[in-house]
């Protein structure tokens, strides 16, 4: 047989070989339409995603994912939660992860929000169940290994947006956002200051986070936290209702008098000094606020039912605005 013709019959065979190729990388193993994830942790070899993916019966071959992962993006996966269904070819999946077109959770801890609020919106998120958090938040081991001087997450959650994706275990998400409230803490100046007023990390985002729940104005904030220092400082016991709430872990319905006569960690009418710990993720304001107070001698506030709060030096005077807010708040 002449050579030109022996070459162009193995040029034709390579021909239908990468067409028949093609082919098969372009079928989808199957037609259902419903989306199930699959998890690329950081660090996995593409060979052991493609293994997985055909052992999920995913793709039809890993030699031709691993193929395809080559000639589009040099066999690069970028971790990840995709999701992907049997109407997807090999070409698509290679493509999808190759483009880095994954799930991406979004968790927004608002300035104010508890532990508890903070597990229902991780949990409406899709991250995590509740009670898992919840449970993770409180462990002791934890919260050693982030370096939280507490026996919960409680006012170390840091607030602002955060985007997930399940590359990361969600303990490395939480520890992260953890680290900023940390760090925020061991800042040169933050750290004089605190030597300054006597008090350490734990009673600072304690501090805050009375601050937090009190202020409804971001203008009051360091009048309120001065009222707060003036009253430890004499000895008086800071009756600050959002610690009472806390403490009987019921946060829908109002205060009472009983409440207030209940013995526990966080009522600060029965307990002199801080509750127990922090009742919420301070702002990094309320922060600032616990530790540069205003330079007043005022002792008392009482909201005046729009947001804002009237300050006062006197019991007596307290007792008049109380009675005239009050009064107010009974008409409407």
């Amino acid at each position: 047989m002449p050579r030109g013709r022996h070459k162009g019959f193995a040029l034709l065979a390579v021909i239908i070989l990468l067409t028949v190729v093609f082919i098969i990388v372009g079928v989808p193993v199957g037609s259902g339409r419903a989306k199930t994830s699959f998890v690329v942790k950081k660090g996995t070899r593409t060979g052991a995603i493609a293994h997985l993916l055909k052992a999920e019966h995913r793709v039809r071959s890993e030699y031709l994912f691993l193929l395809c992962s080559l000639l589009l993006h040099r066999g690069r996966v970028i971790a990840g939660e995709y999701e992907l269904s049997e109407n997807m070819s090999t070409l698509d999946i290679a493509k999808k992860m190759a483009d880095g077109d994954r799930k991406v959770y979004t968790l927004r801890i608002v300035e104010g929000y508890n532990l508890y609020t903070i597990s229902n919106v991780i949990e409406k998120a899709g991250i995590m169940d509740s009670g898992a958090f919840l449970r993770l938040a409180n462990n002791a081991d934890f919260l050693r290994r982030l370096g939280v001087p507490s026996d919960s997450l409680e006012g170390y959650l840091a607030p602002d947006t955060y985007f997930y994706s399940r590359e990361v275990d969600v303990d490395e998400l939480l520890e992260k956002i953890a680290q900023r409230t940390l760090r925020f803490l061991d800042r040169d100046d933050v750290r004089l200051r605190m030597n300054e007023l006597g008090m350490d990390a734990f009673q600072v985002i304690s501090f805050a986070s009375i601050i937090e729940k009190e202020a409804k104005l971001e203008g009051e904030k360091r009048l309120i936290s001065a009222v707060f220092h003036n009253r430890l400082r004499l000895g008086m016991s800071l009756d600050a209702d959002p610690t009472v709430i806390y403490g009987r872990g019921d946060f829908k319905r109002d205060l009472t008098k009983a409440d207030l006569a209940t013995e526990t960690p966080y009522n600060t009418y029965r307990l002199k000094g801080l509750p127990k710990g922090p009742i919420c993720s301070p702002s990094r304001s309320s922060i600032l606020a616990a530790l540069y107070p205003d330079q007043s001698d005022v002792l008392y506030f009482v909201s005046r039912n729009d947001g804002s709060h009237v300050f006062s030096k006197t019991l007596e005077e307290h007792g008049r605005f109380v009675a005239m807010y009050q009064r107010r708040k009974g008409n409407k």
